[in-house]
C-alpha cells in the first residue's frame, strides 16, 4: 500500500474529494483575547477545531432571538487571516430552550445537555429553537467578508450524559434539521457525525444506537476523538492501532465503511505524560500513526492547553512576551515535516517493541522512523538502546530537528522516534 500525503487530505475512496491535512488544531481563546493576546501558534496547522471558543450555542443565543457573533467574529477574521479552515463543533442548549433546565448533571451548565422543550422524546415536535439558530449562524457564516466554517461537527460527545442526556430520537432530528439547513446554504461543507471516542465499547455502543435512529442520513465524515485510552486508563499511541481494528469493524457494520475517520480531540491524556521528552516522542508516534492509518484528519487538543496537550507556554516572567514553542510543539513541526509530501511505502509496522514507518520522496530518497515503544524519558533523561538498520543511510533527524551523521550500521533509538535519511 502506497499512501501520498500532503497538505491535501488522504481518503481511502478514488472519488472522494481534498479537504485539507492531518496537522490541525484546538486551542482556546487566549490567542483571540482582547487583553495581551497570546500569539498566534508559530507552527503550520491546515484546520482549527472551534471548541472551548466562547462559541457554544448557549454561548451565542442568550435568548431567544437574540445573537452574540462578537467571539465568533474573531475566530472567523483569525481564520481568514492565517488562511485555516475553521471546524464548528456543536453543544450546550441555551438554558432558555432547554427542555430541562435546571438539570446539574450538564457540564456546560444547567440544562445544556438536554433537548430543547421543543423537540419530543421520540423526535417529533418543532425543533424551532435548534432550527432559528442553526440558520441565524448557518447565515451569519455565510456573510462573513472573513474566514469561514466549512466542517460542522454535529454534537460533542454525546456519550457522556453530561454532554447529551436525551435521545437517540432527539439529536437524530436536529442532526437532520441542522445538515439541511448547512447544506442549503453552503452544500459544499462537510457535516460530520457526532463524535464519540475509538477507545471502548460504550461509545460504540451510543453510537450504534444512533444510527439504528436514522443518524447514518446525515454522516459525510465520521467523526472520533482518538484518546489513547481504556476505560479511565491512559496509554501509549500504539494502542490507537489496535484499538481502530474493532473500530472500523463496527462502522463497516453500519454501513460506513468507505466514509473518512476525522479525529477531532486527542492528546496524551491528563496527567499521563509529564516529561517533556516523552511528551514529544508521544506526540510523534501518534501523528506517524495517523499517517499509517490513513486517518486525514487530526485537530491536536490543544495548543495553549498547559497540561492537556499544550504544545505553547507563556514567558513566566513576562506574558508580553512570544512565550515558548515546547518540546513537543517542536516534534510537531518537526514530524510534519517529515511527512508532508512524502510516501508511506507501507503502513508503520513492529517488531517487538520497535516500530518503523519507511517513506520515499522523487528523486531516490528513502526514509525510515523508527522508535522504541518500551524506552522512557523521566525527569529529563531518556533511555535509548542501539537498533542495527539495513539500508544505505547517511543521517538520522530527531524529533527537534537535529540532523546527526551515520557511522556505521547501528544508530541509538528510544521513545523519541528518529528519522534515518539515505540523502
Amino acid at each position: 500500500m502506497v499512501l501520498l500525503f500532503s497538505a491535501a487530505e488522504f481518503i481511502p475512496s478514488a472519488s472522494a474529494q481534498s479537504h485539507g491535512s492531518l496537522f490541525s488544531m484546538s486551542m482556546n481563546g487566549g490567542v483571540i483575547a482582547d487583553w495581551h493576546p497570546e500569539p498566534w501558534p508559530s507552527v503550520r496547522f491546515q484546520g482549527f477545531r472551534l471548541w472551548n471558543t466562547g462559541t457554544l450555542w448557549l454561548q451565542m443565543n442568550p435568548s431567544n432571538g437574540v445573537y452574540d457573533w462578537s467571539q465568533l467574529d474573531k475566530w472567523l477574521a483569525a481564520g481568514g487571516k492565517n488562511g485555516n479552515d475553521i471546524l464548528y463543533t456543536f453543544a450546550g442548549v441555551p438554558q432558555w430552550a432547554s427542555s430541562h433546565p435546571n438539570d446539574k448533571v450538564c457540564l456546560l451548565g444547567p440544562g445544556a445537555c438536554d433537548a430543547p422543550d421543543d423537540v419530543n422524546p421520540d423526535g417529533t415536535g418543532s425543533d424551532q429553537h435548534w432550527k432559528d439558530f442553526v440558520t441565524a449562524l448557518a447565515q451569519h457564516n455565510k456573510d462573513s467578508a472573513t474566514g469561514h466554517i466549512s466542517y460542522w461537527e454535529m454534537w460533542n460527545e454525546p456519550h457522556n450524559n453530561f454532554f447529551w442526556n436525551s435521545t437517540d430520537a432527539q439529536l437524530v432530528r436536529m442532526v437532520g434539521d441542522a445538515y439541511a439547513i448547512i447544506k442549503a446554504y453552503d452544500p459544499n461543507s462537510l457535516v460530520l457525525s457526532p463524535d464519540v471516542g475509538w477507545e471502548s465499547k460504550e461509545p460504540m455502543q451510543w453510537f450504534t444506537g444512533y444510527i439504528a435512529a436514522g443518524g447514518r442520513r446525515y454522516i459525510d465524515r465520521i467523526a472520533c476523538h482518538g484518546y489513547s485510552k481504556n476505560g479511565n486508563q491512559y496509554g501509549p499511541p500504539e494502542n490507537m492501532v489496535k484499538d481502530l481494528i474493532p473500530y472500523r469493524a463496527s462502522m463497516k457494520q453500519l454501513g460506513l465503511g468507505s466514509v473518512a475517520i476525522w479525529d477531532t480531540e486527542a492528546n496524551w491524556g491528563p496527567n499521563l505524560v509529564t516529561d517533556p521528552g516523552m511528551q514529544a516522542g508521544w506526540l510523534a508516534r501518534f501523528f506517524l500513526l495517523h499517517v499509517s492509518e490513513g486517518i486525514p484528519r487530526l485537530y491536536w487538543f490543544m495548543w495553549n492547553g498547559g497540561d492537556l496537550g499544550g504544545l505553547w507556554q507563556f514567558d513566566p516572567k513576562d506574558h508580553s512576551l512570544p512565550g515558548t514553542l515546547l518540546k513537543p510543539g517542536i516534534a510537531y513541526r518537526e514530524v510534519e515535516q517529515w511527512v508532508l509530501g512524502a510516501q508511506l511505502t507501507n503502513q508503520c509496522s513492529s517488531q517487538g517493541s520497535v516500530w518503523t514507518c519507511a517513506f520515499t520522496r522523487p528523486g531516490g530518497y528513502q526514509a525510515l522512523a523508527v522508535w522504541d515503544a518500551a524506552d522512557t524519558c523521566n525527569q529529563g533523561k531518556c533511555t535509548t538502546h542501539n537498533y542495527t538498520f539495513s539500508g544505505n543511510y547517511v543521517n538520522y533527524v530527531t524529533v527537534y530537528g537535529k540532523t546527526i551523521q551515520i557511522s556505521g550500521s547501528w544508530v541509538p533509538i528510544g521513545a523519541k522516534p528518529i528519522l534515518l535519511q539515505n540523502q
